[in-house]
């Protein structure tokens, strides 16, 4: 990228964008890779999600312009492509154990959603005991039993044994930032993580992205500005270069030169 001005910023990221989701539709099969079927599932899941954000996010550029671009939505997109990424190189670490974890925490995940449910069949709102009991007796009461066998047999797989036997808050027991450092994408993190965690978290940043301070007052607008709806598309494009570099390196569908000339063919 060479000399992009501001004026240019947004339309250069949306065309890294688009050529880098090409790319990678441009797969159309991969062989089993050798750590087995869960894991070249999973890669292959991630993928999809991945150039899924991207075509999103490109359908809002080409619906909205970058004058009414939803930032904040846009922000949330490009975090979830981080993080998959982050995981993805994590689980290829140790590729046939973490995907297995990976897939098994569901049944975590289900007993607490099971277990959230019955909770709330006692609720003092009476709308909140009807809903939930209809959602107890189309989704929970025939499985209780299963789902608590599962539980109990997996549990112990997702215990810390440094938190006094507590279960793991995810299928990993470490934050995204750990497992960022342990794939060498903490600059990653720190500087692009972080900020668009604001807009997921609803902090003062996302309040502030509809706000103008005038010499006559304040003023409110949905209007978005050049920069911002350019860093959207910029995030979202480093991320999923990293990944189909990562993809690629791993079944040998994409090397890492085809996926770098996507920002060259993009021109300015």
């Amino acid at each position: 990228m060479k000399g992009v001005t501001l004026e240019e910023y947004a339309p250069y990221h949306r065309q890294v964008l688009h050529t880098l989701s090409m790319l990678a539709q441009s797969i159309k099969t991969v062989r089993t890779h050798s750590a087995g079927l869960e894991y070249t599932s999973l890669m292959s899941s991630f993928l999809m999600h991945n150039v899924s954000g991207a075509r999103a996010l490109l359908a809002l550029y080409e619906s909205s312009g970058v004058e009414w671009f939803p930032v904040s939505v846009g922000y949330g997109i490009a975090r979830t492509m981080f993080e998959v990424d982050v995981t993805a190189h994590y689980i290829s670490q140790s590729p046939q154990e973490r995907a297995s974890q990976y897939i098994l925490f569901e049944h975590i995940l289900n007993k607490q959603a099971m277990d959230v449910c019955n909770l709330h069949r006692k609720s003092v709102d009476p709308t909140w005991r009807e809903a939930m009991e209809i959602e107890w007796q189309a989704k929970w009461g025939g499985r209780e039993q299963k789902v608590n066998e599962k539980f109990a047999e997996l549990a112990p797989l997702f215990t810390s044994s440094r938190k006094n036997g507590r279960l793991f808050h995810n299928w990993s027991g470490k934050s995204i930032r750990e497992l960022a450092v342990e794939v060498n994408h903490l600059e990653a993190y720190d500087i692009f993580y972080s900020e668009l965690s604001s807009f997921i978290h609803a902090d003062v940043r996302l309040a502030n992205q509809s706000l103008s301070i005038r010499h006559d007052g304040l003023s409110w607008s949905q209007r978005s500005n050049e920069y911002d709806v350019g860093e959207v598309l910029h995030n979202a494009s480093s991320f999923l270069t990293c990944y189909l570099k990562h993809y690629g390196s791993q079944f040998g569908v994409l090397d890492a030169a085809a996926v770098d000339a996507c920002w060259g063919a993009a021109g300015v």
